[in-house]
């Protein structure tokens, strides 16, 4: 029997990182489900892949913690000898605060430690196991690009730091095969807007062309179509999933 081929997805145990995993599994994947504190819910998660006839695993690390990540791919190099799909999705909750009384310390460098220098662990870590068709896959915002919610200055600073990364990634893991891309999608229906008022969050799904958040669904789908489908010729993309939305 042909070996299945594996994939890491980092903050795996919920949200869009768990709606990834369960696609990926049902593609055929080896899913590792990297969560830092969410034992219960990445246990849960492997449950329904396994009773889906899916193949997963968790295996915990704090992605800001490069001793714990280095100790995760070890264990992903005793299963496999190459990473076929690395996706970066870990992310902290988001903590609407204005500009004027944003904090460096508490507000912004939090976003920056999950998100940009998780991603610098992750990528670093796992070098050794990318090869020539291997795939990176890294979850942004479309807030980058287009005109953002309010009170979203931590968040924002982090994702466009990481984008700097990825492209620096992308041009520098070219050589070896490696494909480098990224999947935007704008405000999605999880647990990481818990700091938004239900209000505020009827407003944006209000004003928004299709009348509602993305789910983590609609994102995992795009994230599993570049991960494991997209062509050859797809590297150092940015792939906005919005809805149709202009602004």
């Amino acid at each position: 029997m042909e070996a299945l081929k594996s994939c890491l997805i980092s903050g795996a145990s919920r949200g869009i990182g768990a709606a990834t995993a369960q696609e990926m599994a049902r593609r055929g994947y080896h899913v590792f489900v990297n969560y830092r504190s969410s034992h219960s819910d990445a246990s849960r998660l492997i449950d329904q892949i396994r009773q889906s006839g899916g193949s997963a695993e968790s295996i915990p690390a704090d992605v800001t913690d490069r001793e714990a990540v280095d100790a995760m791919f070890q264990q992903v190099a005793g299963a496999y000898e190459q990473l076929d799909v690395l996706i970066h999705n870990a992310a902290i909750p988001l903590v609407p605060k204005r500009f004027s009384s944003l904090d460096w310390v508490a507000d912004v460098l939090p976003q920056m430690e999950v998100n940009a220098r998780g991603f610098l662990n992750l990528v670093q870590a796992a070098n050794p196991l990318l090869s020539s068709g291997s795939r990176v896959v890294v979850l942004l915002t479309d807030s980058l690009f287009h005109t953002p919610p309010v009170q979203m200055g931590g968040y924002l600073a982090a994702k466009g730091a990481l984008w700097g990364l990825v492209r620096a990634v992308a041009k520098e893991l070219r050589p070896k095969g490696v494909l480098v891309n990224t999947v935007s999608p704008s405000m999605v229906d999880t647990d990481l807007l818990g700091g938004y008022p239900g209000r505020a969050l009827e407003i944006f799904a209000q004003d928004h062309p299709m009348g509602r958040l993305a789910t983590p669904e609609d994102v995992a789908a795009v994230v599993a179509s570049v991960a494991a489908e997209a062509g050859g010729y797809l590297h150092g993309a940015n792939i906005v999933v919005n809805g149709g939305s202009e602004t």
